[in-house]
């Protein structure tokens, strides 16, 4: 037997009891297949463990169909054929609330569609001149929350989601015609440019990009995107200068004494 430390609800942290299927037998357990259990009865995983089923709800998916979604103590998983709950990977990865174990929070999260909302919203807004509104980004992805606005600006940090803005704003400047090719022109006219000026500093920056391009430099690495959108950087940087204005306000809000 194993037992397993979980918080379920709104409970503190409990043990739970986890038992391989031979030790069930012996004990003369009285357990089904866990997509078949009901709350209160003893489910067996796919790899052969047997926990407590907490909870059974009904769903009603995009299609209008109905699907199930069954938690046991050791797992989770939707009544579908192709779903299986395996004990091992969920402990391996100490994770028993998710589908897929060897997914982190964060990567979760990206799949969601408030997540995917956000992500739109948020990359219109750093592409137009009207700022970042943390607060109607908040209440997107997460209007229950006691402060949505930070809540968001703290997801917003995560390198996962950081990706998804990035993938987000090249789609919008593809659609607007600013892809690789449209870079390389830029290139090309920079150099024609700069040479009719006789302007040799420029004239070197901008055909240093092309043997990037072309790989001529000697342990270099192919670029793979020639439009180089540092959204990371710009993302942290948009941040850290919405905390640092807020911090001033409030120092300003504190030092104003009426009299």
């Amino acid at each position: 037997m194993i037992k397993i430390s979980r918080r379920i609800g709104n409970k503190s942290p409990t043990l739970h009891k986890i038992y391989t299927e031979d030790e069930a037998k012996k004990l003369k357990m009285s357990y089904v297949h866990w997509k078949t259990a009901k709350q209160g009865e003893w489910g067996i995983t796919d790899d052969g463990y047997v926990a407590k089923c907490f909870n059974r709800k009904k769903y009603v998916d995009k299609c209008g169909g109905m699907k199930t979604f069954i938690k046991l103590t050791c797992g989770v998983g939707w009544d579908s054929p192709s779903a299986a709950i395996k004990f091992l990977d969920n402990q391996k990865n100490s994770m028993y609330s998710k589908i897929n174990p060897t997914k982190t929070w964060d990567e979760h999260e990206c799949g969601k569609t408030r997540t995917k909302n956000m992500v739109r919203a948020y990359a219109y807004m750093m592409m137009g001149d009207g700022g970042i509104d943390y607060t109607t980004l908040g209440n997107i992805y997460r209007p229950d929350q006691l402060v949505p606005g930070a809540t968001v600006k703290r997801f917003l940090k995560k390198r996962t989601v950081q990706k998804m803005v990035e993938e987000k704003i090249k789609e919008l400047l593809e659609k607007k015609d600013v892809n690789k090719e449209f870079a390389v022109d830029n290139i090309l006219k920079a150099i024609r440019m700069a040479e009719s000026k006789g302007d040799v500093n420029n004239f070197l920056k901008a055909n240093d990009y092309i043997m990037d391009l072309l790989e001529m430099k000697p342990n270099k690495k192919m670029i793979t995107d020639t439009i180089q959108i540092d959204v990371t950087k710009q993302i942290a940087d948009t941040i850290a200068k919405e905390d640092k204005r807020l911090t001033l306000q409030r120092k300003s809000e504190e030092n104003d004494v009426s009299e």
